[in-house]
This record gives C-alpha cells, structure tokens and sequence, in this order.
C-alpha cells in the first residue's frame, strides 16, 4: 500500500527533528564506562563527596589501570589520577574534593587493552570552594597517617581500605573585585603510595583540589599475606607513612 501525502510530510518532518538513529552503547563501551557519584547539590563546596568506579575485570593483562577526573570550569580542574593494579580488585576511589564553580564533572578511565573511556556528571556546588581556606592545621600536627582495613581477608575478596592524614590543602587563589588571583603557593598533599610490602599496588597523583584532612577510601583483594603500607606526599616532599598487617 503507498504512502499517503500526509505520512510523507509527517516522516519528513520526524527526520529533521531526528536526523538519524540512536547509536546503541556497545558491549565494550559499557565494561568501561566510569560511574561518577557525587551529589546533587554539594552545600560544602571545601569538601564535596565523590566517588569513581569502573565495572571492569582486574586481570593481569587487562584492566582499568588510571582513572582521571577533571571539573573544567573549577579554579583548579584538575583533581587528580589514579593508578590501579590488579591487586585492587577493582577499579574505584572515593575522596572528598574542592570544587569553586561546579558543571560537569569529567572521569577518563584507562583499559591497558582498550584505551580510553569517558564519562561526565553534573555537580552543583555553594561558590567558593577554591578560593577558601580553611582553619590551618599547625605544622607540627601535619601527618599522624592512619589506615583501616580489615586484618583477615579470604584469598580473592575484595575488601575496602580506609586512609586518613592531617593536612591542609590551600589552592593559594582568593577572589578580589569579582576575578580569582593568586595570592601564596598552593599547599597541599599531593601523593599517595600504597604498597604490599614492596610491591606497588596503586598510586595517586593529587592536586590542592583535594580537601584538607582528606579520608580516601579505595579497594585491595586478598592476594597474600603482607604489610599493607601507605605513604603520603605533600606538595614540599614532606613523607608519612602507616603500615596494618594483612593476613590471607
């Protein structure tokens, strides 16, 4: 049966308004696809709660090995990467950040097979997060590392591993007549290593986007027995460490 004048226009007009199919999301793009978890509205903008994952395997010759996130329209939009091993299980990390002007949150996951992924989330935030400081942590309070995470795991479980250090985060920028300026240097923990005795199991690369007194919780699987070791690394070299002992 022919198509009647009336479905032709109709169609014609469907066709501007939707000029081609949705692309469907392949299989890979979805094992790869970062998940990014923040709030809705955030009412602290010196210490936004996010969290960033990918469901992927953590094999040894492929996983998920940086997650990096970036907030284009912050003071400082870059908040940091983060490198994962096969010895965490999974790919994710949760931490508290700064964030000045809120927009889409930006997450870029690493596939050592597959390259990379990216995702974005819309945050809202209170104005100011960059440009405040907060109530300083004397110097010689700095550090006193602490690690959480559970003393027996069973071989292959996924457990999560809590950390904590006192430390100021100072992005050095303040807001004069309505224009961000920089007013000192940024001071601000910038490393964080963690180890199985002496092997590497993640690292991660921060910025002064990162809150003061950060608590920065990510994933460790039952793998061996050992002494789990976090150092942290300030934006002047300054080193503290915390060792737990584990037992698979």
């Amino acid at each position: 049966m022919g198509l009647t004048r009336r479905r032709l226009l109709v169609g014609a007009g469907l066709a501007l308004l939707w000029p081609g199919p949705l692309r469907a999301q392949s299989a890979l793009e979805r094992e790869h696809q970062p998940r990014i978890e923040v709030p809705i509205l955030a009412e602290d903008a010196t210490a936004v709660p996010v969290r960033v994952s990918v469901e992927h395997p953590m094999e040894s010759d492929h996983y998920v090995k940086s997650i990096e996130l970036v907030l284009d329209k912050d003071p400082v939009p870059y908040k940091g990467k983060f490198l994962f091993t096969p010895a965490n299980g999974r790919a994710w990390v949760a931490f508290p950040m700064r964030s000045g002007a809120g927009g889409l949150v930006r997450a870029t996951a690493e596939c050592t097979r597959h390259g990379r992924f990216a995702a974005t989330q819309e945050l809202r935030v209170a104005e100011g997060g960059c440009t405040t400081g907060p109530d300083p942590v004397p110097r010689e309070r700095l550090g006193r590392p602490q690690v959480r995470v559970a003393t027996a795991i069973r071989p292959g479980e996924i457990v999560e591993v809590r950390t904590r250090v006192d430390h100021n985060s100072y992005t050095g920028l303040v807001m004069r007549g309505g224009r961000i300026e920089r007013e000192a240097p940024e001071f601000y923990l910038k490393q964080m290593l963690v180890y199985l005795d002496d092997q590497p199991i993640s690292e991660f690369q921060m910025t002064s986007a990162v809150s003061p007194n950060p608590v920065i919780r990510f994933p460790l699987k039952g793998i061996r027995s050992g002494t789990l070791r976090v150092v942290f690394v300030n934006s002047e070299g300054a080193r503290w460490e915390v060792a737990q002992a584990v037992r698979v």
